[in-house]
């Protein structure tokens, strides 16, 4: 019984708000803060054959950056090569995180524009630059730290002449510029 009582003691400390000593709870908000890194990935075209005749599978080399502005939203963007044959990509896209942890899973919209490399296509064959969006889903470790890890995965389109589309996977490091996971009060 006595354990028991303990127990509930301890369970209901638990709960227990700090004194506030006459002043009112103070609110806190989030300070945004600026990660700067890089990635590796990996494209596999899908649908178009002038695409699956440039390569079976394509390195995919980027520049990272995102501002996380709220507790689990962030702004991301992304500038990428690809190999072999030299394309290039620019993205601009929202982070959608899940969990308030340091570990959380995440989806990704972007669009942007991708000019795959034309050198293997067909002779006579126009329009490989275009618009283009891509839909993710991943994980990042780290979320709130100076330093963080980002796997991701996804679909990719590019609106040109083929439609071109592509599997993509990629692992980012990134480091926080500013202090991350920061909280400041609200001053009204």
């Amino acid at each position: 019984m006595r354990y028991f009582l303990i127990f509930l003691v301890l369970a209901s400390l638990s709960y227990a708000q700090p004194l506030s000593l006459g002043k009112p709870n103070e609110e806190k908000e989030h300070s945004p803060w600026l990660n700067i890194g890089f990635g590796v990935g990996i494209l596999s075209p899908v649908a178009s054959p002038q695409y699956k005749m440039q390569s079976e599978a394509f390195v995919n080399p980027s520049f990272l950056a995102s501002i996380q502005f709220a507790k689990l939203s962030a702004l991301t963007f992304e500038f990428d090569f690809t190999a072999p044959n030299g394309g290039v990509g620019g993205w601009f896209g929202y982070e959608q995180q899940f969990i308030k942890t340091d570990i959380s899973p995440f989806v990704e919209a972007q669009i942007g524009a991708r000019h795959p490399g034309g050198s293997k296509r067909s002779p006579g064959h126009k329009g490989v630059f275009g618009p283009a969006y891509s839909l993710n889903g991943g994980v990042v470790f780290f979320r709130e730290s100076q330093f963080r890890i980002r796997l991701k995965g996804g679909y990719e389109m590019i609106l040109n002449e083929d439609y071109d589309q592509s599997w993509n996977a990629e692992v980012g490091v990134l480091f926080a510029f500013g202090r991350a996971g920061l909280e400041t009060i609200k001053v009204d």
